[in-house]
């Protein structure tokens, strides 16, 4: 399996030809879809039963399905504790994936998943599962659009009702992308700040070609691990960082943050000194992430970045209009302060639901 992601034209292009090929001589109770790379699959009318290891894919899954399609995931998902809270019954998945990419394929095997999704990357695990007669498909983005891509591939593969959701996901994609577009218009090159960000150790991060640095672009700052070339998800020397003296640091996780604002080391960068050291918001993934709350992490990061640009925006209040409208959940003040925060809700009774 190619790791290419195929642009949308040529996937449409090659639909259509699949579709005339072979549309008159397929089975009533099949059909035939694509995924991001352009490999087939032959997918029964009607997916009852998503697999998945990672956390990111399993949130697009319950925003697509509501969550009673996903059936089999690694345990660091079934016990992710905003996924528990949105979707109680995670509680009792089943769990034959192991990270990054391991599988019992026996309890898969038992389960038989009508669908495996796997991000790019993964092709060893894709052809195991595949020669177990288990269709796999293949997402990956860096961009937006290329999100949006994905996520409408992943609803047609899931079916006419994932389908429609996956549009209603978009529009409202586009509509905070056009909001934050509006809102920077007119920005002057010199007051975008220099961000950096800190992933899984503080000197790990990412630079071209990726999610972080979509998101700082698009938000109308400056990543300055891109902005020197660097590509991908990488590692850097402390000199390399007191270089850049980033104006505002924004981190993946508490620990992350703690290990840079109580390091010597890190005490003379700008962003240390003034104060801004920020935790990126997380609910079932972090939002910086491939996950569906990413759609949510350009406006917190162009609120953060220019907040006398976004005076009105109300980053607790967005949050909560999109939990109701794609996860069916209604999250309480202290649930939404906490997600806020990239907080647990371990700690907090019971959530409600609409």
């Amino acid at each position: 399996m190619s790791c290419r992601i195929v642009s949308t034209s040529t996937l449409l292009a090659t639909l259509a030809i699949v579709e005339i090929l072979f549309g008159s001589h397929a089975s009533a109770s099949s059909r035939t879809v694509i995924d991001q790379t352009g490999h087939l699959l032959h997918l029964p009318q009607q997916v009852r039963s998503v697999g998945t290891p990672g956390i990111s894919m399993a949130s697009l899954i319950l925003v697509l399905t509501e969550g009673q399609k996903l059936t089999a995931v690694a345990p660091e998902v079934r016990d992710n504790p905003w996924l528990r809270r949105v979707m109680p019954s995670a509680a009792t998945l089943a769990t034959p994936f192991s990270r990054p990419s391991g599988v019992n394929l026996e309890s898969l095997l038992a389960i038989k998943p009508d669908l495996v999704t796997l991000w790019l990357g993964n092709a060893v695990l894709g052809k195991q599962l595949e020669a177990l007669g288990i269709p796999v498909f293949n997402l990956g983005y860096t961009t937006p659009e290329e999100m949006k891509n994905a996520v409408r591939l992943l609803g047609t593969a899931l079916g006419d009702n994932e389908k429609r959701r996956a549009e209603d996901f978009i529009r409202y994609y586009d509509d905070n992308l056009q909001r934050v577009a509006q809102g920077l218009t007119g920005l002057p090159p010199d007051t975008r700040p220099r961000v950096y960000y800190a992933s899984i150790s503080p000197l790990h991060t990412e630079g071209l070609g990726s999610m972080i640095d979509s998101w700082i672009d698009t938000a109308g700052g400056i990543n300055v691990a891109a902005a020197s070339g660097l590509r991908g998800d990488v590692q850097v020397q402390m000199e390399q960082v007191i270089a850049w003296n980033p104006d505002i640091i924004v981190t993946l996780d508490a620990t992350q943050q703690q290990a840079i604002l109580q390091s010597p080391r890190w005490k003379h960068i700008k962003a240390v000194r003034n104060g801004q050291v920020l935790l990126n918001p997380r609910g079932i993934n972090a939002w910086c992430t491939r996950a569906a709350e990413t759609s949510l992490q350009i406006l917190w990061a162009a609120r953060t970045l220019h907040p006398q640009r976004f005076p009105a925006l109300d980053m607790a209040e967005e949050t909560r209009i999109f939990y109701r409208r794609f996860y069916r959940y209604t999250p309480s003040d202290d649930e939404l302060a906490l997600i806020l925060r990239g907080a647990s809700p371990e700690n907090l009774p019971s959530g409600s639901q609409p």
